[in-house]
């Protein structure tokens, strides 16, 4: 997923249904600076977003996460060819026209010291898994920190095997941070991830931070995944 020709697709969305952000944002029920970040490819909207946008704007997930409007040649077809069938021979013939390729899933974690909002795209031949933000959730207890990386990990049958990562102890910045410093732009993006199940949806995944200190102490965080919420 591009996020880039995604926020491209919402920002002419909007302009072409003549909204400014605070109208288009009040109509999604979320805040305009989220708007924003989405049209600057900063972010993509969470799979509850994706399905408003869909209905509220009649266009189809496909078109947004490919960031362009998906052609439907074949499905007038369809249309024509069975509008004849029902001339002919007087038959109630119901197709389902235009399906996706991908069903969607959000990503979200059972931490409690952790927020975690991603969604992952997934059909009979290719998965994508997309996290947008890792919030920390005690942050009045917060240390200062010079370097951090964080890993997408799966686990199964005892194995662990690396997906992704973001940054690396090698790393180090002059001046220490806080962890939800560290992650405010912290994100994934696994375009081909090879899920060792059957099924992405019952992948066991979770990511690793590991956070270097001042005193060169490393801090380890583990933060368990779950994929929730399917749409068709």
């Amino acid at each position: 997923m591009d996020q880039e020709k995604i926020g491209k697709f919402i920002l002419d969305l909007r302009k072409k249904n003549k909204m400014t952000q605070k109208e288009f944002a009040d109509k999604l029920n979320v805040t305009a600076q989220a708007v924003s970040k989405w049209e600057n490819g900063r972010g993509i909207p969470d799979i509850e977003i994706l399905k408003k946008i869909s209905t509220e704007f009649h266009i189809n997930i496909d078109s947004i996460l490919n960031g362009t409007e998906q052609k439907k040649k074949i499905s007038k077809k369809y249309i024509i060819i069975t509008i004849v069938i029902l001339i002919l021979l007087g038959l109630t013939i119901y197709l389902w026209l235009s399906p996706s390729d991908y069903s969607f899933t959000d990503v979200t974690s059972t931490s409690e010291k952790f927020n975690v909002s991603g969604v992952a795209a997934y059909s009979s031949d290719k998965n994508s898994i997309y996290i947008s933000s890792i919030e920390y959730l005690e942050g009045d207890k917060e240390e200062k920190y010079v370097g951090m990386e964080c890993i997408l990990y799966e686990s199964h049958n005892n194995l662990e095997e690396k997906v992704s990562q973001c940054g690396s102890l090698k790393d180090e910045i002059k001046t220490p941070k806080t962890l939800s410093e560290l992650l405010k732009d912290t994100e994934f993006k696994v375009e081909n991830f090879s899920c060792t199940n059957a099924s992405i949806k019952n992948s066991n995944l979770y990511i690793s931070i590991n956070a270097l200190d001042t005193s060169g102490n490393i801090t380890t965080y583990k933060i368990p995944l779950q994929l929730t919420g399917s749409c068709n």
